[in-house]
């Protein structure tokens, strides 16, 4: 089995990528409901984003802040407009990368964006950023 940090609190998954995982799961499953009584699934199908695709977007989010931040381009808040707060990883990541994902593949979860859904997302967000505020960061690769 499998397990990574954004799972931990959605609970256990398991990856099904051959008949010996299968039939491991099919097992693990029974024996669930043997002692249990009660079991609820929830699956996905198609690979998702790898767990290095998931380091290097919160990578590219935190280097991104840092450029907005260094360029002079504060966030805005609606509470008080002229209130300035300085980008973190996290508000890219909700504000800029996730209304974007959200347009260009229909989801803003991260955990359910494909690998080359994250290609699509950073050439719409960069193409954005470069033409406007001359703000260029590549994906990380690492």
């Amino acid at each position: 089995m499998n397990l990574t940090t954004d799972d931990l609190t959605q609970g256990e998954f398991w990856v099904v990528h051959n008949k010996h995982s299968l039939d491991m799961f099919q097992k693990h499953i029974e024996h669930l409901y043997d002692t249990k009584g009660y079991v609820t699934l929830k699956w996905k199908t198609g690979k998702t984003r790898t767990h290095k695709q998931n380091n290097a977007l919160h990578v590219y989010c935190r280097q991104l802040a840092e450029a907005l931040n260094d360029a002079g381009y504060d966030m805005k808040k609606t509470l008080k407009h002229e209130t300035e707060i300085p980008w973190t990883t996290e508000l890219v990541k909700e504000y800029l990368w996730k209304t974007i994902q959200e347009a260009v593949i229909g989801t803003d979860s991260t955990s359910s964006a494909a690998g080359e859904d994250y290609d699509k997302v950073h050439q719409v967000l960069s193409k954005h950023l470069s033409e406007k505020f001359n703000i260029y960061i590549p994906f990380p690769t690492r």
